[in-house]
Protein backbone atom coordinates (compact mmCIF):
# COMPACT_ATOMS: atom_id res chain seq x y z
CA UNK A 1 0.00 0.00 0.00
CA UNK A 2 1.79 3.02 -1.19
CA UNK A 3 1.57 5.83 1.82
CA UNK A 4 2.50 8.69 0.08
CA UNK A 5 -0.71 8.08 -1.82
CA UNK A 6 -2.50 7.55 1.25
CA UNK A 7 -1.08 10.56 3.11
CA UNK A 8 -2.14 12.67 -0.30
CA UNK A 9 -5.06 11.76 -0.85
CA UNK A 10 -6.03 12.61 2.50
CA UNK A 11 -4.24 16.24 2.38
CA UNK A 12 -5.85 17.06 -0.49
CA UNK A 13 -9.87 15.39 0.99
CA UNK A 14 -9.16 17.91 4.00
CA UNK A 15 -11.66 20.34 3.15
CA UNK A 16 -14.45 18.08 2.54
CA UNK A 17 -13.87 15.51 5.27
CA UNK A 18 -14.51 18.68 7.88
CA UNK A 19 -17.65 19.16 6.30
CA UNK A 20 -18.96 15.69 5.45
CA UNK A 21 -17.77 12.38 6.89
CA UNK A 22 -16.19 14.05 10.48
CA UNK A 23 -19.89 14.76 11.26
CA UNK A 24 -20.04 10.77 11.74
CA UNK A 25 -16.59 10.64 12.55
CA UNK A 26 -17.34 12.08 15.73
CA UNK A 27 -20.18 10.40 17.26
CA UNK A 28 -18.44 7.47 16.51
CA UNK A 29 -15.23 8.63 18.40
CA UNK A 30 -17.07 9.90 21.55
CA UNK A 31 -18.33 5.77 21.62
CA UNK A 32 -14.97 5.31 21.22
CA UNK A 33 -13.15 7.05 23.96
CA UNK A 34 -16.09 5.58 26.19
CA UNK A 35 -14.80 2.43 26.58
CA UNK A 36 -11.23 3.66 27.09
CA UNK A 37 -9.28 0.55 28.95
CA UNK A 38 -7.96 3.55 31.68
CA UNK A 39 -8.50 6.43 32.97
CA UNK A 40 -8.52 9.18 30.60
CA UNK A 41 -9.25 11.87 32.97
CA UNK A 42 -5.48 13.08 33.54
CA UNK A 43 -3.43 11.26 31.13
CA UNK A 44 -1.59 11.91 28.19
CA UNK A 45 -3.21 10.66 25.36
CA UNK A 46 -1.86 10.18 21.85
CA UNK A 47 -4.30 10.45 19.00
CA UNK A 48 -2.72 8.09 16.44
CA UNK A 49 -3.84 8.51 12.79
CA UNK A 50 -5.63 11.87 14.27
CA UNK A 51 -7.18 12.60 11.25
CA UNK A 52 -9.23 16.02 12.03
CA UNK A 53 -9.00 15.54 15.44
CA UNK A 54 -12.24 13.81 16.55
CA UNK A 55 -10.99 11.25 19.00
CA UNK A 56 -8.59 13.88 20.64
CA UNK A 57 -11.55 15.95 20.75
CA UNK A 58 -13.59 13.64 23.22
CA UNK A 59 -10.47 12.64 24.92
CA UNK A 60 -10.07 16.77 25.82
CA UNK A 61 -13.93 16.71 26.58
CA UNK A 62 -13.64 13.84 29.20
CA UNK A 63 -10.22 15.45 30.90
CA UNK A 64 -7.29 14.44 29.08
CA UNK A 65 -4.40 16.67 30.74
CA UNK A 66 -2.30 16.67 27.06
CA UNK A 67 -3.73 15.19 23.72
CA UNK A 68 -1.24 14.54 20.35
CA UNK A 69 -1.90 14.10 17.32
CA UNK A 70 -0.11 11.95 14.64
CA UNK A 71 -1.42 11.86 11.02
CA UNK A 72 0.47 11.00 7.81
CA UNK A 73 -1.89 13.71 6.12
CA UNK A 74 -0.92 17.27 7.52
CA UNK A 75 -3.03 19.46 6.20
CA UNK A 76 -5.39 16.73 8.20
CA UNK A 77 -4.45 18.52 11.41
CA UNK A 78 -4.29 21.36 12.85
CA UNK A 79 -7.52 21.02 15.74
CA UNK A 80 -6.82 21.82 19.20
CA UNK A 81 -3.97 21.12 21.07
CA UNK A 82 -0.40 19.21 19.62
CA UNK A 83 -0.18 17.52 16.19
CA UNK A 84 2.66 16.35 14.76
CA UNK A 85 2.82 15.05 11.00
CA UNK A 86 4.08 11.20 11.02
CA UNK A 87 3.55 7.35 10.21
CA UNK A 88 1.92 4.96 12.37
CA UNK A 89 4.80 3.02 11.40
CA UNK A 90 7.35 4.74 12.66
CA UNK A 91 5.91 7.33 15.41
CA UNK A 92 8.46 10.12 15.91
CA UNK A 93 8.12 9.75 20.11
CA UNK A 94 9.93 7.79 22.77
CA UNK A 95 9.36 4.59 24.48
CA UNK A 96 6.34 5.10 27.23
CA UNK A 97 5.24 8.46 26.00
CA UNK A 98 1.99 8.38 26.67
CA UNK A 99 -0.48 6.70 28.76
CA UNK A 100 -2.64 5.44 26.41
CA UNK A 101 -2.83 5.62 22.56
CA UNK A 102 -6.16 5.94 21.46
CA UNK A 103 -6.32 4.83 17.04
CA UNK A 104 -9.59 5.42 15.85
CA UNK A 105 -10.43 3.89 12.09
CA UNK A 106 -6.68 4.26 11.41
CA UNK A 107 -5.05 1.14 11.89
CA UNK A 108 -6.14 -0.54 8.58
CA UNK A 109 -4.16 2.16 6.51
CA UNK A 110 -0.89 0.78 7.45
CA UNK A 111 0.90 -2.42 7.75
CA UNK A 112 -1.32 -3.46 11.02
CA UNK A 113 1.12 -5.39 12.47
CA UNK A 114 3.70 -2.55 12.75
CA UNK A 115 1.61 -0.24 13.58
CA UNK A 116 0.50 -2.07 16.52
CA UNK A 117 3.88 -2.45 17.49
CA UNK A 118 4.77 0.79 17.15
CA UNK A 119 1.83 1.62 19.71
CA UNK A 120 2.71 -0.96 22.11
CA UNK A 121 6.09 1.08 22.23
CA UNK A 122 4.65 4.72 23.24
CA UNK A 123 1.60 3.65 25.09
CA UNK A 124 0.76 0.92 27.76
CA UNK A 125 -2.60 0.81 27.33
CA UNK A 126 -4.63 1.04 23.56
CA UNK A 127 -8.24 2.07 22.57
CA UNK A 128 -8.67 1.04 18.88
CA UNK A 129 -11.63 1.01 16.36
CA UNK A 130 -12.41 -0.39 13.00
CA UNK A 131 -15.36 -1.15 11.32
CA UNK A 132 -16.58 -4.63 11.52
CA UNK A 133 -16.31 -6.69 7.88
CA UNK A 134 -18.66 -6.68 5.45
CA UNK A 135 -20.58 -2.89 6.53
CA UNK A 136 -22.22 -1.46 4.63
CA UNK A 137 -25.43 0.97 3.85
CA UNK A 138 -27.47 2.55 0.81
CA UNK A 139 -25.38 5.57 0.92
CA UNK A 140 -21.78 3.86 -0.12
CA UNK A 141 -23.61 2.37 -3.22
CA UNK A 142 -25.36 5.15 -4.21
CA UNK A 143 -22.60 7.32 -3.96
CA UNK A 144 -19.66 5.12 -5.98
CA UNK A 145 -22.78 4.43 -8.91
CA UNK A 146 -23.31 7.84 -9.02
CA UNK A 147 -19.80 8.69 -9.26
CA UNK A 148 -18.68 5.70 -11.30
CA UNK A 149 -21.12 7.18 -14.30
CA UNK A 150 -18.37 10.33 -14.45
CA UNK A 151 -15.66 8.07 -14.82
CA UNK A 152 -14.82 7.32 -11.19
CA UNK A 153 -11.98 4.56 -10.40
CA UNK A 154 -11.18 4.08 -6.72
CA UNK A 155 -7.71 5.09 -6.58
CA UNK A 156 -5.00 1.81 -5.69
CA UNK A 157 -4.25 2.58 -2.57
CA UNK A 158 -7.82 2.29 -1.61
CA UNK A 159 -8.52 -1.45 -3.44
CA UNK A 160 -5.36 -2.65 -1.41
CA UNK A 161 -6.86 -1.30 1.75
CA UNK A 162 -10.45 -3.23 0.64
CA UNK A 163 -8.68 -6.49 -0.39
CA UNK A 164 -5.97 -6.32 2.30
CA UNK A 165 -5.72 -4.58 5.95
CA UNK A 166 -9.65 -4.14 5.99
CA UNK A 167 -10.01 -7.55 6.15
CA UNK A 168 -7.16 -7.92 9.47
CA UNK A 169 -8.89 -5.51 11.38
CA UNK A 170 -12.66 -6.10 10.47
CA UNK A 171 -12.35 -9.23 12.02
CA UNK A 172 -12.63 -9.23 15.91
CA UNK A 173 -10.02 -12.27 16.33
CA UNK A 174 -7.55 -10.98 13.98
CA UNK A 175 -7.70 -7.43 15.62
CA UNK A 176 -7.63 -9.12 19.08
CA UNK A 177 -4.23 -11.24 17.63
CA UNK A 178 -2.60 -8.10 16.42
CA UNK A 179 -2.63 -6.77 19.64
CA UNK A 180 -1.29 -9.57 21.25
CA UNK A 181 1.62 -10.33 18.91
CA UNK A 182 2.43 -6.87 19.37
CA UNK A 183 3.18 -7.27 22.99
CA UNK A 184 -0.11 -6.84 25.06
CA UNK A 185 -1.55 -9.79 27.21
CA UNK A 186 -5.16 -8.48 27.64
CA UNK A 187 -6.49 -7.75 24.29
CA UNK A 188 -10.42 -7.71 23.77
CA UNK A 189 -12.38 -6.75 20.81
CA UNK A 190 -16.11 -5.76 21.51
CA UNK A 191 -18.52 -5.22 19.22
CA UNK A 192 -21.10 -1.75 19.16
CA UNK A 193 -23.63 -0.75 16.90
CA UNK A 194 -23.66 3.33 16.85
CA UNK A 195 -26.64 5.09 15.54
CA UNK A 196 -24.85 7.98 14.10
CA UNK A 197 -27.67 10.34 14.03
CA UNK A 198 -26.67 10.63 10.06
CA UNK A 199 -30.41 10.50 8.69
CA UNK A 200 -30.85 13.48 6.32
CA UNK A 201 -30.03 12.18 2.76
CA UNK A 202 -27.75 15.39 1.90
CA UNK A 203 -25.60 14.62 5.46
CA UNK A 204 -25.50 11.22 4.01
CA UNK A 205 -24.31 12.33 0.38
CA UNK A 206 -21.56 14.60 2.09
CA UNK A 207 -20.12 11.94 4.08
CA UNK A 208 -19.37 10.08 1.18
CA UNK A 209 -18.21 12.35 -1.12
CA UNK A 210 -15.96 13.59 1.27
CA UNK A 211 -14.29 10.35 2.19
CA UNK A 212 -10.13 10.52 0.62
CA UNK A 213 -11.15 7.87 -2.08
CA UNK A 214 -13.55 9.76 -3.30
CA UNK A 215 -13.21 13.49 -2.56
CA UNK A 216 -10.19 14.60 -5.03
CA UNK A 217 -12.10 13.23 -7.36
CA UNK A 218 -14.90 15.29 -7.26
CA UNK A 219 -13.08 18.40 -6.17
CA UNK A 220 -11.62 17.73 -10.02
CA UNK A 221 -14.80 17.66 -11.16
CA UNK A 222 -16.11 21.27 -13.17
CA UNK A 223 -18.29 23.05 -10.39
CA UNK A 224 -21.89 22.22 -12.07
CA UNK A 225 -20.69 18.51 -11.97
CA UNK A 226 -20.47 18.62 -8.66
CA UNK A 227 -23.61 20.23 -7.48
CA UNK A 228 -25.25 17.54 -10.07
CA UNK A 229 -23.71 14.71 -8.24
CA UNK A 230 -24.48 15.69 -4.70
CA UNK A 231 -28.27 16.69 -5.84
CA UNK A 232 -28.10 12.93 -7.33
CA UNK A 233 -26.85 11.48 -4.75
CA UNK A 234 -29.27 13.04 -2.28
CA UNK A 235 -32.48 12.44 -4.24
CA UNK A 236 -31.58 8.92 -4.15
CA UNK A 237 -30.96 8.64 -0.82
CA UNK A 238 -34.68 9.80 0.24
CA UNK A 239 -35.79 7.06 2.11
CA UNK A 240 -32.65 5.30 2.93
CA UNK A 241 -32.38 4.22 6.92
CA UNK A 242 -30.13 6.13 9.52
CA UNK A 243 -26.79 5.00 9.41
CA UNK A 244 -25.94 3.14 12.30
CA UNK A 245 -22.47 1.76 11.94
CA UNK A 246 -21.19 -1.63 13.42
CA UNK A 247 -17.60 -0.51 15.41
CA UNK A 248 -14.73 -2.92 16.84
CA UNK A 249 -13.71 -1.91 19.79
CA UNK A 250 -10.44 -3.27 20.65
CA UNK A 251 -9.12 -2.20 24.34
CA UNK A 252 -5.65 -3.64 25.33
CA UNK A 253 -3.36 -3.51 28.58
Amino acid sequence: MGRASIGDAYDRSASAWRSGPAALYAVLAEALIDRAPVAVAGGVVLDAGAGSGVAGDAARARGAARVVGVDLAPAMLGRGGSAVAGDLVRLPFRDRAFDLAVAAFSIGHADPAAAMAELHRVAPALLASAFAEGWTHPAKEVVERVLAERGHVPPAWYQAFKDGTERQVGDPDRLAALATTAGWTDARVERVEVATGLTDPRVMAAWRLGMAHHAPFVAGLPSRVRAEVAAEAEALLAGAPPVVAPMLVLTAT
